[in-house]
């Protein structure tokens, strides 16, 4: 059995999101079905990190996809080329984007989320315009789409008119002890008493009005917390919020640290006083769970999907949920957060293995 997967997001020391949820699969299904010859499609030159078993093989297919205009050549032309030329059973986007295969493939994708279809200046008008009219297209050549969430779920049936029996809601997982195994570096703590902000930085995890809400939590309420922002700084600003971010970065309370690795991302859940997760949307909110596994209190969004990941899989205690848009409602619960002593642990144990398993089934079609 042949399958080939996109492969794209796989970039060293910046496995965010889809990367990492990539990653986590690939490596789990090419272990579990050592007779399976897994192709990984790149466009760019790979690292042998990600091939993990000696059933996969790496592929790049130049240029590098960094604009609209090269995604379209990528998927529409350098894979579509590839896919007629190399007759596989299975073709797979994690990714949310599908070239078109040939007769007798069997083609799925993974939508982890429909942003662009909530607010557009989320991202850039031609990022924006690309995927409103691809990803529907994408949607119609998939034989099968896997959502991450209920609420992604929902958007594509309601959004885009898709049969439910078409789409499979397979959540993610956890990896296995995540929170043991911390060495002595680990829990010493680098900064005063904070909170702690993972992630990309950008409009829709709402990091612009998080920050006006924490300085006014600090200036005109007497908070006593730093926070620590562990992320890249990304993209969609206006000129106006781009520059308060970067004042706010040079504030003594506020540590901006940009992308930091998986040990140092345990280090600092371990010793923060709650994480700050007021997303404006999201397919699923991987870190709420691991905030959980170290018993972090966690500040983050109701009705959204931040509050269905939160209720389903925690015993909710120590979450403390806010109006994403209430700037009000945004410092009364940096207050609340700040006397919360004993946050959530995880009541549902579900790990990548399980997600693994559950993906291979919509694969084979069973």
């Amino acid at each position: 059995m042949q399958v080939a997967v996109n492969a794209r997001f796989l970039i060293p020391n910046r496995l965010e999101g889809i990367g990492r949820y990539s990653f986590e699969l690939l490596s789990r299904l090419a272990v579990n079905n050592p007779e399976v010859q897994f192709h990984l499609l790149f466009d760019r030159p790979f690292s042998e990190e990600f091939l993990p078993a000696p059933n996969m093989k790496g592929h790049c297919l130049r240029p590098q996809a960094r604009h609209p205009w090269l995604w379209y050549w990528h998927y529409e032309v350098q894979i579509t080329r590839w896919l007629q030329k190399n007759l596989v059973d299975v073709y797979w986007g994690p990714d949310a984007f599908l070239a078109k295969s040939s007769e007798g493939t069997r083609s799925l994708m993974t939508i982890h989320d429909l942003a662009w279809e909530h607010n557009a200046h989320w991202n850039s008008s031609l990022v924006s315009k690309f995927y409103a009219q691809w990803v529907p297209q994408y949607c119609d050549r998939a034989d099968h789409i896997i959502s991450i969430s209920k609420a992604t779920t929902n958007d594509l049936v309601n959004r885009y008119g898709i049969a439910e029996k078409k789409i499979s809601t397979i959540y993610h997982g956890l990896e296995a002890n995540f929170a043991t195994g911390l060495v002595e570096w680990q829990k010493i703590p680098l900064f005063n008493p904070y909170f702690l902000v993972l992630g990309s930085i950008n409009p829709r995890k709402n990091s612009h009005r998080l920050l006006k809400a924490f300085k006014a939590y600090r200036e005109t309420h007497g908070g006593l917390m730093h926070i620590v922002f562990a992320g890249e700084l990304g993209k969609g600003w206006s000129s106006q919020e781009y520059r308060f971010i970067q004042e706010c970065f040079r504030r003594s309370d506020v540590h901006y640290l940009g992308s930091v690795s998986e040990r140092e991302k345990k280090a600092l859940l371990y010793n923060a006083k709650g994480l700050l997760y007021p997303s404006l949307l999201e397919g699923f909110g991987l870190v709420l769970l691991e905030a959980a596994q170290f018993h972090c209190p966690i500040l983050t969004s109701k009705l959204t999907v931040c509050e269905e990941v939160a209720s389903h899989f925690t015993n909710n205690q120590g979450v403390v949920y806010i109006d994403p848009t209430s700037h009000e409602g945004l410092v009364k619960g940096l207050q609340a957060l700040e006397q919360t002593t004993e946050g959530p642990s995880v009541r549902v144990q579900r790990s990548w293995d399980d997600v693994a398993r559950e993906t291979w089934e919509v694969i084979l079609g069973v």
